[in-house]
């Protein structure tokens, strides 16, 4: 068995509600959008950023939105995070289950032992098709874990995965195939869930709580009751009415708001083409509720068109979508990856002045000796000014030098900035560095820092 010792998740700052997308639409039922400069990518980053980093042997990262081919998201990541060089990477990709997928499988290899501490990261971005915004299920976010052998306040008791031949839909040569659902979701989904429930071993009336994460959820009514499970136990999906339907990432922020809610003891059925089944003990003494505050922490997009823009800039397989062919050295970046990717800077031995570039003296003592020292990701606004040549999708941008906190002075981009009223910088406010794409259509990954008010 393995433990959750600790997670993190990552909403997108900005939400659109289905009034806006649709003249069917609800008011007050909203979906989690990006930021022109988010991705997977950015939003997997920011879920495990907070986590402890010593240790871990393994990177797990699941999406069903992929941006890379021919290359490890999981590796990509690793290096982001400062994991050291050469550990297990491996991605799970292409299928809304892929999340639990991940969680599945480093449950299995920390039982076996060969490993210690895996970071499992899911995340994902996608835009339906115009027009079927409320017909499609979506939403952005990101979920990561660190699974460990050593105990943590969330237990791992039962982890088990129940394949399935039949799968309602699916894409095929480029087309989505979909079967009849009056028989499909007979032979796929209530064949498969009627052989997992079989295979429960505690007792029905134990579980504080049942989540069932499927799009055919409702049909599974009549096969957990046969087996012994009251309707009050099933978890209802709090979160799809406020972020949408988050792909492979739904169903850890679903156990995740669980857990938040206190419930003890949990089952998780994933559904998609098969079923991972997971049985959770939670200790609710160990609070956290960061995906409570980012939840209720968000700004609406006002209008559709302003969503088309987001829709475009930031979807990269938007057929209009093109790249700009900007400026990146690969060479530099390596080279100075300690200061560019990890802020890292000098602190003078003799004076204790720190640098977030490098310097061959200090400019205040004149002394030439250095420490290296890790600079924090908070600060105060010394100065701003708006730049009106630069590209961007919601020009002009907003340039900001911050005085990190603990010393350090660095110029980054703004961003959030779809509404520049709302969001006006001004000297002597708070921000927090955050790692976004540097140009939204690069024609290549050119990850830099940016700053977002707090």
């Amino acid at each position: 068995m393995s433990y959750i010792k600790s997670y993190g998740t990552a909403l997108p700052h900005f939400r659109i509600e289905d009034s806006i997308l649709h003249p069917r639409g609800k008011a007050g039922i909203m979906k989690a959008v990006c930021f022109s400069d988010e991705d997977i990518v950015t939003l997997a980053y920011e879920a495990a950023s907070g986590l402890p980093k010593s240790d871990i042997d393994g990177i797990l990262f699941a999406t069903a939105t992929p941006v890379y081919q021919n290359r490890y998201h999981a590796s990509y990541l690793a290096d982001l995070l400062h994991l050291p060089q050469g550990i297990l990477a491996l991605d799970f990709v292409n299928s809304t289950r892929s999340g639990t997928d991940a969680l599945l499988l480093a449950n299995t290899l920390i039982d076996s032992g060969k490993y210690r501490n895996l970071l499992v990261i899911a995340s994902d971005v996608q835009f339906p098709e115009i027009g079927k915004e409320l017909s499609a299920p979506f939403g952005h976010a990101a979920c990561a874990m660190l699974v460990s052998c050593e105990e943590g306040p969330v237990q791992i008791t039962f982890a088990k995965s129940f394949s399935a031949e039949f799968a309602e839909e699916f894409d095929y040569k480029g087309a989505h195939i979909q079967y009849d659902p009056r028989f499909s979701r007979d032979a796929g989904f209530k064949a498969n869930i009627t052989s997992v429930v079989k295979q429960i071993n505690a007792a029905p009336a134990s579980y504080d709580a049942v989540i069932h994460n499927s799009v055919y959820a409702r049909m599974a009514g009549g096969v957990f009751a046969k087996a012994g499970f009251n309707e009050g136990q099933f978890a209802k999906d709090r979160l799809s009415n406020k972020t949408g339907n988050t792909g492979s990432v739904h169903a850890l922020l679903l156990l995740v708001h669980e857990l938040e809610n206190g419930k003890r003891k949990i089952l998780l059925a994933d559904y998609t083409n098969g079923t991972n089944l997971l049985e959770i003990e939670n200790n609710p003494a160990a609070e956290c509720k960061s995906l409570a505050d980012q939840i209720n922490n968000y700004e609406l997009v006002g209008s559709y068109q302003d969503y088309l823009l987001l829709r475009k800039a930031g979807n990269f397989l938007a057929g209009d979508y093109t790249t700009k062919e900007m400026f990146t050295s690969e060479m530099m970046m390596e080279r100075e990856k300690d200061t560019l990717r990890y802020l890292m800077g000098l602190k003078c031995e003799h004076c204790g002045t720190i640098y977030y570039l490098k310097s061959a003296r200090c400019k205040k003592c004149k002394e030439s000796k250095f420490s290296v020292v890790e600079l924090a990701r908070t600060g105060t606004i010394y100065a701003c000014t708006n730049e009106h040549y630069f590209p961007a999708s919601f020009p002009p941008v907003t340039m900001v030098v911050a005085d990190l906190d603990g010393g350090g002075r660095m110029t980054v981009q703004q961003t959030d900035t779809m509404y520049p009223a709302k969001n006006k910088m001004e000297i002597g406010a708070r921000v927090q560095l955050v790692l976004r794409k540097m140009i939204e259509n690069d024609a290549k990954p050119d990850y830099f820092w940016k700053a977002r008010q707090l």
